[in-house]
């Protein structure tokens, strides 16, 4: 995922905050890079689990039943959906300014709760086994999907359509110039 006004450095920190109180120390930033230039700092990054086995793992999105993990899926290195809302929740606590973007979502701090709970109802397995993101971890729910009540919107899932984000950038270049 990339990040706009935070340094990855600051990443770092964020991650390792959070994987030490709520995930036992396995959850890391397994590829990154900083990507800061003059419009401020930015940064990529992947999470992932140091231990399958651990909390905060995910399990594939393939069938049930084919493997050990999380619900009988196959254990994966990959960091769950809700390690992935814990961080940016976390960030977005550090760095208001902040805006990430995802390969499903673009999100700011005013943003986030709504948006990453949307997500939270796409299938991420196939049309015959269909599985959401929550589905496939062992993460206790209450605290994130459950509370949620309403379906998500189309705007949820296209990370390129922030038309208030589009139109603030807009206004700032044109001042500029």
């Amino acid at each position: 995922m990339f990040v706009y006004g935070v340094s990855f450095t600051d990443v770092h920190r964020v991650v390792r905050d959070v994987s030490d109180a709520l995930y036992d120390g396995n959850i890391t930033v397994r590829t990154g890079e900083d990507r800061a230039n003059g419009a401020g700092p930015r940064a990529t990054f992947t999470l992932r689990a140091h231990d399958t086995t651990g909390p905060g793992a995910k399990g594939s999105a393939s069938a049930f039943g084919k493997g050990n993990g999380p619900k009988g899926r196959r254990r994966t290195i990959s960091a769950c959906w809700h390690t992935h809302y814990d961080v940016l929740d976390e960030l977005f606590a550090r760095f208001p300014a902040a805006r990430v973007v995802t390969r499903i979502a673009t999100y700011t701090a005013p943003t986030f709760r709504d948006r990453a709970l949307e997500t939270s109802y796409l299938n991420v397995a196939s049309d015959l086994f269909p599985a959401t993101a929550p589905d496939c971890c062992e993460c206790d729910h209450t605290d994130y999907v459950d509370d949620f009540d309403s379906t998500p919107t189309s705007d949820a899932m296209r990370p390129n359509t922030d038309v208030d984000y589009f139109l603030h950038e807009l206004d700032r270049v044109l001042a500029e110039h």
